[in-house]
């Protein structure tokens, strides 16, 4: 009996050897990354509404079929260790848009089907939770 009760305590004293181990690595390694402290979206098309809201006005003519939108943001600082984004689309009510009107891809490319108004909604993907948001009305010229 003896001896199982000291083999026990052995072997839960190298667990818990591992497991603080591991822990303290993972710790240790998560002060070294880089977060982002600012995003901007920078396109030069972009005007600011009464309410100070960025916004981007685009015309869709009706015998094209699609008009596409690239956004392009600025990343502080540059050296962050996770730059990816994700691009989110709403309309006024904070809806997801269906994909028959407006698709935006993971790279930042927005494609207009027909005419309508969203809201777009950038967010850093590294956990600092930053986000920046852009209007953008498109409308039949």
């Amino acid at each position: 009996m003896r001896k199982s009760v000291l083999f026990l305590l052995g072997v839960l004293y190298l667990v818990s050897v591992v497991v603080v181990t591991f822990f303290g690595i993972q710790a240790r390694m998560d002060q070294f990354k880089v977060y982002i402290t600012s995003l901007e979206i920078t396109n030069k098309e972009i005007v600011y509404n009464k309410k100070g809201d960025k916004c981007v006005v685009l015309n869709l003519k009706p015998n094209e079929g699609t008009v596409s939108f690239w956004i392009e943001t600025k990343i502080e600082p540059s050296n962050a260790s996770n730059t990816e984004l994700e691009y989110k689309i709403v309309n006024g009510n904070g809806m997801p848009v269906s994909e028959d009107f407006v698709i935006v891809s993971d790279k930042g490319e927005v494609v207009f089907k027909q005419a309508c108004f969203i809201h777009l909604q950038v967010n850093t993907t590294d956990g600092s939770g930053i986000f920046e948001k852009l209007l953008i009305n498109c409308r039949e010229s």
